[in-house]
């Protein structure tokens, strides 16, 4: 287990400079392992009571469903009250999803996706508002040898959305880029990824401008300001994706956050970790998530 010694803040500051590294995770599993058939989270957070860090009540954050092929068929998402306020549900034939569906607390549809084939290759999408009016449809484009060379996703009324861009060396990928525009068709960011392991974020401000930008290599991740100073250094552990992050802003006091496995199930699944706080002054708990993991008989 890592150490929160305050001593660490400074080592690893140190490292900044030759630790150049990226944004926000996009891996779309929950890094577990094993036949998982459903988990649940809680989440508690810490109050200082006689002197003592003591949890608070727990209060439910998520809960999450998947089938024998390890598909995600069911997402529930709750609000810091413990009130449900999203669900999605997806459909499959095999492992290719054909449909999901997102649901308000209240269980009325407010988006619907579905997934087109052709000859067992996705070929685009089509998304529904609540009403069942058309909000977006995706369009897949390939190349000669059938590689993925762009995916473009347009409003009802014609405007760009979301744009992928593939480029490959032979039969392996080199780098794909990511566009996301408003409802104005202004672009609000791009990603660019580069294979095998870097990935840079820029978000633009309406002018045009650069609001803030991430670079990410491999498990670390770097967050700097529209003036090019580092604010941020986050590292991704692998394989349990939990994330400690250090504040390097010059305009605030260095503080490091952790989130460190207490508990591991027989899978290797933690069940329970802990956040943690350290700055000048010490260390302190800030929550503590409870996970509890059912899974499919061999």
């Amino acid at each position: 287990m890592k150490t929160l010694k305050v001593l660490f803040l400074i080592a690893l500051t140190l490292t900044l400079a030759s630790a150049v590294a990226d944004a926000q995770d996009t891996e779309t599993t929950y890094a577990l392992k094993g036949p998982v058939r459903s988990f649940r989270t809680e989440v508690a957070t810490f109050v200082l009571k006689d002197g003592n860090w003591v949890e608070g009540p727990r209060v439910v954050q998520m809960e999450a469903s998947f089938n024998t092929d390890g598909n995600r068929t069911d997402l529930y998402i709750y609000n810091q009250q413990g009130i449900l306020c999203r669900r999605i549900e997806m459909k499959f034939d095999g492992k290719r999803m054909t449909e999901a569906i997102n649901y308000d607390g209240a269980g009325n549809v407010w988006l619907r996706q579905v997934d087109l084939y052709d000859d067992g290759r996705k070929k685009g999408e089509i998304s529904y508002n609540g009403d069942g009016s058309v909000r977006s449809k995706t369009t897949f484009k390939r190349n000669d040898r059938g590689q993925l060379i762009e995916v473009a996703e347009y409003s009802a009324a014609g405007i760009l959305m979301e744009q992928f861009s593939y480029k490959y060396e032979g039969a392996t990928l080199h780098s794909n880029e990511r566009k996301i525009y408003g409802p104005d068709g202004v672009l609000q960011s791009t990603e660019l990824y580069i294979a095998p392991n870097r990935r840079d974020t820029t978000v633009y401000r309406p002018d045009g401008s650069v609001a803030n930008r991430s670079v990410r290599i491999g498990r670390e991740v770097a967050y700097y300001n529209a003036d090019g100073s580092l604010q941020k250094f986050t590292t991704i552990s692998d394989p349990d994706r939990l994330l400690d992050e250090l504040t390097v802003n010059p305009k605030e006091a260095m503080k490091r956050e952790s989130q460190i496995p207490d508990q591991v199930d027989s899978h290797g699944n933690w069940t329970k970790q802990t956040k943690w706080s350290t700055d000048a002054n010490g260390s302190r708990p800030l929550k503590v998530t409870y996970r509890a993991i059912s899974y499919y008989e061999k």
